[in-house]
């Protein structure tokens, strides 16, 4: 069995909590998901890539999904392989599906979040990165396809949302999408007409948004005038008193100032 070298191993995200330790790992050009049992290592081995690489077992050139290491009774190092498949997005309208590996990526914004470059323009890269992200990435791919078709029926209207540019695969297996990128700022008290009327075109097509803090709501600073709603994790289908108590908080959400909503950029 062919052994990759641990410098051909990266880690590309990482979730640590009292239990275990979550990582998907990008190993030649594949993608795998490892869990290592809390104890197996030390805190510090645990939580920083460049002392954890150097310290797993040999990780084989194969197509793989899951690897579990722990400790045995005597202390030495065990692992299980599965080949099992992984959870993926079964919403897949889009003709286009795109190697999220193939994308290089510019800025990270939060955790699966990046913007990237895409057929020579920045774009945004919106991945799960582990199973217990697919349902909410799903639920955003839904409104999308909603929001899509409306547009595609309609194409004179303004868009609500940023452009859907296609859905993005790991090993073949559909677990995120790539949006094209607004460059804007978050909306302000002085937008609460136009978010306003943004959220009811919205309401209008039979969904709610679920999350209306300032920072979901882009105005288009190449325009001027265009606005566009993003993060759609939260999403539902229309419910009256829903879009009420939506609407009623707009004004507070708005006025916003702690920066609870907002994107952190990480270098």
């Amino acid at each position: 069995m062919t052994i990759l070298p641990k410098s051909d191993i990266e880690i590309l995200c990482q979730c640590i909590d009292d239990e275990s330790g979550y990582y998907r790992l990008r190993v030649g050009r594949r993608v795998h998901y490892l869990t290592i049992s809390s104890g197996v290592f030390d805190d510090d081995t645990m939580c920083r890539p460049y002392l954890l690489i150097p310290r797993l077992p040999n990780l084989p050139d194969s197509p793989w999904t899951t690897m579990t290491i722990s400790r045995d009774e005597d202390g030495s190092l065990t692992s299980i392989i599965s080949t099992d498949p992984l959870p993926e997005i079964q919403t897949t309208w889009h003709e286009l599906h795109v190697d999220v590996l193939s994308l290089e990526r510019t800025r990270r914004f939060r955790s699966g979040v990046h913007e990237v470059q895409y057929d020579g323009a920045p774009a945004i890269a919106k991945i799960a990165c582990f199973k217990w992200d697919i349902a909410r990435i799903e639920r955003e791919t839904w409104a999308y396809s909603i929001m899509a078709r409306h547009h595609g029926q309609h194409p004179n209207e303004s868009p609500i949302a940023p452009k859907f540019l296609g859905h993005l695969t790991e090993n073949g297996r559909t677990m995120g999408f790539l949006l094209q990128k607004v460059h804007g700022r978050s909306a302000c008290v002085d937008d609460l007409t136009n978010c306003e009327a943004l959220l009811r075109r919205l309401y209008r097509l039979g969904l709610i948004h679920g999350d209306v803090n300032r920072h979901n709501f882009l105005v288009d600073s190449v325009s001027g005038s265009g606005m566009r709603l993003v993060d759609f994790e939260h999403a539902e289908e229309f419910d009256e008193r829903l879009a009420r108590a939506e609407l009623l908080s707009l004004p507070a959400e708005l006025a916003e100032e702690t920066g609870r909503g907002a994107t952190v950029v990480l270098q």
